[in-house]
């Protein structure tokens, strides 16, 4: 049986080794809870060692002991070191309870020790729930007949298959007795939450911080279409970071808002786009003050982090809503390390990819509303997400994103403890043992924002293997075809090793063996790549919106034919895959320079996807806007 720690702080040891025993004495008879409850007293210069013991779950402040500015800082304490876990307040009568988020507030004379004990006991059973993952298991174990969607009717079409029965084996019949329809109503609807989904996602706001979390089964590219079309209309102001995922633009077309770009920092030597320096993001604001939303990536594809209190208490200031695409960083919350987030720092609505870094199935990601939205509409916001939202989920998503959130709620700490202690392992030894290097924030970021506190998520490890001349799509494919490890992503010249609460000390021992032998492996492959450049941003000519519906026409990207693509206005994203991060954008002019990154890119990264390439006979091709397109989309722009 798994224990449970619960701390009380106090200045008057007899007192609390009195409500120790007692509630010791309770504990010892309760023999059906599915956790076991262990109680402990502490005053507050060793709060923040148990605080760093995973097994705290509860921390008992008492007010009858504590001064106002010891049980002030008590909090604090409390809240800096494990924002997930519940405080109560053990009260004399005399403090104001409304003044903190205390999860309950218990006499501090109470005699019936059962009462407390109960009351303690389910406060801890109520977080560590997942409503709709166990009514998915009880509905399972039921048994019941299918006679609704899906086809294959809890796997029944497949197991009595000679020709696909291989499949359901090597699958699990819990794959398809899970996946199930609308039509089971004790499972809730994710398109009209009341019960058990609805549960999970309050359940889910608490542990995140947020006003409301929603569940989103397929990804956070449709959780940032979801935020967009809530807050944007045709025509308003929209300032995003270029460096934003594709899913950000697609939304600007599909809403018909307006770009004011940010042109992003970028390290040309390892071919990184960075973060938008704090001076270019206020003067955008101060510049466009019918701006709407302000839409920034925090922390990008690298692990970079922006500081972004002032960032969005600026924004705020001049009435423009933010955004922050958290799709790489759900696992900030668990750690002092890592916070604040950016709910923590104010923001209005956070996305975030629940599967990326935590233990949810692909595709399962959320969406957190801010407390600072004062005006929103819930109803309203719920008609955008069934908008994008099948009206056939899948079931085992829903329940993975239950567990996901309990696990982090109970356990979050102490598996990022151990997750960081693993990425700076990995990062000693490369230091150590390698001719590589691993890369600080220092070496991520290029001068423009030096002075912006920005900040590196440590699992995010890049290692730079070109300063020991090895060229790093060749160290890729050594380390997957000898090594069996799959890294994140490459650039010409680094790695990205993705460090997990999935990660294992074996899978380190494998990773370091094989950094250790990487350099002599690839001496065969020469000289490191000298990469592609990274082309600077130009201008919108037109919007988003009249471009990608525009007819257009096909242009030849390369040969004698490709020159006539500089000056033109592009239809479509053209988006190198990973990491998703546009060339070009719909409306955007094609410049020399983008032309040769895109070029470069198709030519020279085979191992990367190129999406938004058309095809004219049979050769890469961008679709462009006619003169006339270009002419009326000008002055539809000009009109706004």
């Amino acid at each position: 049986m798994t224990e449970c720690k619960i701390v009380l702080v106090t200045a008057e040891p007899r007192f609390g080794a009195r409500w120790v025993s007692e509630l010791g004495l309770v504990a010892e008879s309760d023999h059906d809870s599915p956790v076991r409850l262990a109680f402990c007293h502490t005053g507050l210069d060793e709060l923040e060692d148990f605080l760093q013991r995973g097994e705290t779950q509860i921390v008992a402040l008492d007010d009858g002991s504590l001064g106002p500015d010891t049980l002030a800082e008590a909090y604090s304490t409390l809240r800096r070191w494990r924002a997930e876990i519940d405080c109560v307040l053990l009260t004399a009568g005399g403090s104001a309870a409304s003044e903190r988020n205390y999860e309950s507030v218990i006499s501090r004379s109470e005699s019936n020790y059962g009462v407390v004990y109960r009351t303690l006991r389910r406060i801890l059973l109520e977080r560590i729930a997942t409503p709709f993952a166990d009514a998915l298991r009880e509905y399972v174990y039921a048994a019941r007949d299918s006679w609704h969607t899906p086809g294959h009717s809890s796997g029944d079409s497949l197991s009595s298959s000679p020709w696909v029965v291989d499949f359901y084996r090597f699958m699990g019949e819990h794959i398809f007795n899970t996946d199930l329809s609308v039509s089971v109503k004790m499972l809730d609807s994710l398109m009209d939450p009341i019960s058990v989904i609805r549960q999970s996602q309050q359940l889910t706001a608490k542990t995140f911080g947020a006003a409301h979390s929603y569940f989103v089964t397929n990804g956070t590219s449709t959780s940032n279409k979801i935020v967009l079309q809530h807050l944007l209309r045709s025509g308003d102001r929209v300032i995003v970071d270029r460096n934003c995922h594709k899913s950000v633009h697609h939304a600007m077309i599909m809403s018909g808002a307006l770009p004011v770009y940010l042109e992003s920092s970028v390290n040309q030597h390892y071919g990184i786009y960075g973060p938008v320096s704090k001076a270019k993001i206020f003067d955008a604001i101060d510049r466009n003050p019918s701006a709407r939303l302000l839409v920034l990536t925090s922390c990008t594809y690298d692990g970079l982090r922006y500081d972004l209190k002032p960032i969005i208490d600026y924004a705020h200031d001049h009435g423009v809503y933010v955004l922050i695409d958290e799709a790489w960083y759900a696992h900030g919350r668990f750690h002092p390390a890592l916070r604040p987030t950016a709910v923590e720092c104010g923001a209005d609505f956070v996305t975030q990819s629940t599967h990326k870094m935590l233990s949810a199935f692909s595709q399962a990601s959320m969406i957190h509303v801010g407390e600072s939205v004062k005006d929103f509409d819930a109803a309203g916001f719920r008609e955008d997400i069934n908008m994008h939202t099948s009206t056939s989920p899948q079931y085992g998503m829903i329940a993975s994103l239950d567990v996901a959130r309990k696990q982090m709620s109970i356990e979050g700490f102490e598996v990022m403890s151990r997750t960081l202690a693993f990425a700076e392992d990995i990062r000693q030894f490369v230091r150590e043992s390698t001719p590589f290097a691993s890369l600080a924030v220092e070496d991520l970021c290029s001068d423009e924002v030096a002075g912006d506190d920005i900040l590196l998520d440590p699992t995010k490890v890049t290692i730079d293997v070109g300063c020991a001349g090895v060229s790093a799509p060749q160290a890729q494919q050594v380390l997957f075809n000898k090594y069996g490890i799959q890294v994140e992503k490459n650039t010409h010249n680094t790695l990205s090793f993705l460090v997990t609460i999935g990660t294992t000390e074996s899978k380190v021992l494998r990773l370091k063996e094989a950094l250790r032998h990487l350099s002599g492996d690839c001496l065969e492959s020469g000289s490191a790549d000298s990469g592609q450049s990274l082309p600077a941003l130009s201008a919108i000519r037109v919007l988003p919106r009249a471009a990608y519906f525009a007819r257009g026409e096909k242009l030849p990207l390369s040969g004698n034919d490709g020159r006539a693509l500089v000056g033109r206005i592009a239809c479509d994203e053209v988006v190198p895959y990973p990491p998703g991060i546009p060339l070009l954008v719909p409306g955007q002019e094609i410049t020399a320079e983008i032309l040769a990154a895109i070029r470069s890119y198709v030519e020279d990264r085979e191992d990367l996807e190129m999406h938004g390439l058309r095809s004219l006979n049979g050769v890469p091709a961008i679709r462009v806007m006619c003169a006339d397109e270009v002419e009326a989309g000008v002055r539809e722009l000009e009109a706004l």
